[in-house]
C-alpha cells in the first residue's frame, strides 16, 4: 500500500514538473516582442427595434486585444486598449456610430491576430432602453502603421 502511495505522489511531481517547464517554455521572450502599430476605426451600423425610437442617443465603444498564447492566459500579462465613447443619434431605425481604436500593444507573436469586444448602451428620454455586447470577435491586425476600416451591422 505505501509502495502504491509512494509512486502516485512521484508521478503527480513529475507531471507537476512537465506542466510548468511547459508554461516556462510557451513564456514570450520579452526581448523579442513587438510593438503592433496602427489603428482601427470600427463603424457600428445599429439597426434600432422599436422600443428605441427615433431621437434616442446611442453610446458605442469598443477594445482590443492582442490573441493571447496558452501561457498570457494563465498569467494575464496582455492588455486591451480601450476606445473613446462614440455617440450617435437614431434615424429611420438606426444609427452609425463609430470609435477609433489605437492597437499599441506589444506581442511577442505580431503576426496573429486581434481580439475586438464591444458595448453599445441606447438611451432615451425616459433612461437606458438597451444595451448589446458582444466578446471575442477575431480581426486581422493592421499593416504597421495603417489605419483598418471595420463596419459591423448590430441589431439591438
Amino acid at each position: 500500500m505505501n509502495r502504491t502511495r509512494y509512486s502516485r505522489i512521484v508521478l503527480l511531481m513529475l507531471v507537476s514538473v512537465a506542466v510548468w517547464a511547459a508554461a516556462a517554455a510557451d513564456q514570450p521572450n520579452r526581448s523579442a516582442q513587438a510593438n503592433a502599430n496602427g489603428a482601427y476605426a470600427v463603424t457600428f451600423h445599429i439597426n434600432a427595434p422599436s422600443t428605441v425610437p427615433d431621437g434616442a442617443t446611442v453610446a458605442c465603444k469598443a477594445r482590443i486585444a492582442p490573441r493571447r498564447s496558452a501561457f498570457e492566459q494563465l498569467t494575464g500579462t496582455a492588455v486591451a486598449v480601450e476606445s473613446l465613447p462614440g455617440v450617435a443619434t437614431v434615424a429611420g431605425s438606426s444609427a452609425n456610430c463609430t470609435v477609433h481604436l489605437p492597437l499599441a500593444f506589444a506581442s511577442a507573436l505580431p503576426a496573429k491576430d486581434a481580439v475586438l469586444s464591444y458595448e453599445i448602451d441606447a438611451y432615451t428620454s425616459a433612461g437606458p432602453a438597451f444595451v448589446r455586447t458582444q466578446q471575442g470577435i477575431s480581426v486581422a491586425r493592421p499593416q504597421t502603421g495603417a489605419i483598418a476600416k471595420l463596419l459591423l451591422e448590430v441589431n439591438l
